[in-house]
């Protein structure tokens, strides 16, 4: 059943455990659309279990829900998961997904019984501006803005970098390189200047995605990547000082990101450039087509 508005405060509070965080969910999603997200519980009664859904772009939708306590909880913490979900598949939704904190075991299952797979262990890195940024000759490396290239040059560089990546190759071809790009670009504020296509000799052989967040004073580093022949060759080092010199040059006092764990390369070159590791999360997700 979907919760109506005037409960939403109770549906939010029986997800996250206290009003505080609970009207701070509230608060991001007042600027959404109305049909963007809901509000799911079982029945009509006191409000102990709930689960929130949010729509994103890119044709995929997010899932909170209350965290089971104890494995008696666990079934019914499913139920609850698929019968949310099952109405998804016959709209355009392509992808459901989760996060939530390694430690959660209990979570974890339930997720799993309702049909959802565990993607990645993602580190969530940090880089102050603070830190000291060393000059890196970029060689040959041009870049070139998305505000003088296309979006159909983008998909296919985008498409060519997934290849042989480690990071979270699960989920590569689950959606249309449209989807994803259209994802990206409504994570945060989308600034054509800050979404960067570096090039060798005028060939396309990486793409840098960066989202600044004014409210956390910081800029998020959405998306790296190089095509398997441009490996090796520095691009992703000139990229990365590029990322970091177009923090500062926005006035944000950090850049954050996060990395599949498993990604050992990526990894590699975030300590190189001095990035400390924060937290870690479980990612899940489930196919819904």
């Amino acid at each position: 059943m979907i919760v109506q508005k005037n409960r939403h405060l109770e549906a939010a509070t029986a997800i996250l455990g206290n009003k505080r965080q609970a009207k701070a969910l509230l608060h991001t999603l007042e600027p959404r659309a109305g049909d963007s997200y809901q509000f799911v519980v079982m029945n009509r009664g006191q409000i102990d279990l709930a689960l929130l859904l949010v729509h994103n772009a890119g044709e995929t939708t997010t899932c909170l829900v209350t965290p089971p306590k104890m494995d008696g909880e666990i079934e019914r913490t499913s139920k609850l998961i698929r019968t949310a979900i099952e109405p998804l598949r016959v709209g355009s939704i392509k992808l459901a997904q989760t996060l939530m904190e390694v430690d959660q075991p209990l979570l974890a299952n339930a997720y799993e019984d309702a049909g959802f797979t565990k993607l990645a262990i993602l580190t969530y890195m940090e880089r102050s501006k603070s830190v000291k940024l060393d000059d890196v000759p970029s060689g040959k490396v041009t870049f070139v803005s998305m505000l003088e290239r296309t979006d159909e040059l983008l998909q296919t560089t985008l498409l060519e970098s997934y290849i042989g990546s480690l990071d979270c190759p699960k989920i590569h071809g689950l959606r249309h390189i449209k989807d994803i790009v259209e994802g990206h670009r409504n994570q945060g504020a989308y600034d054509a200047q800050l979404w960067t296509i570096a090039e060798l000799g005028g060939v396309p052989v990486g793409v840098l995605l960066l989202s600044p967040i004014p409210e956390a004073t910081c800029m998020e580093l959405s998306y790296l990547g190089v095509i398997p022949s441009a490996r090796g060759k520095g691009v992703g080092d000139a990229l990365m000082h590029l990322a970091i010199e177009q923090t500062s040059e926005n006035g944000l006092s950090r850049i954050v990101l996060a990395v599949d764990s498993a990604n050992s390369p990526a990894g590699a070159l975030y300590q190189r450039w001095k990035f400390r590791a924060t937290r870690q999360r479980l990612s899940m997700i489930q196919k819904l087509y």
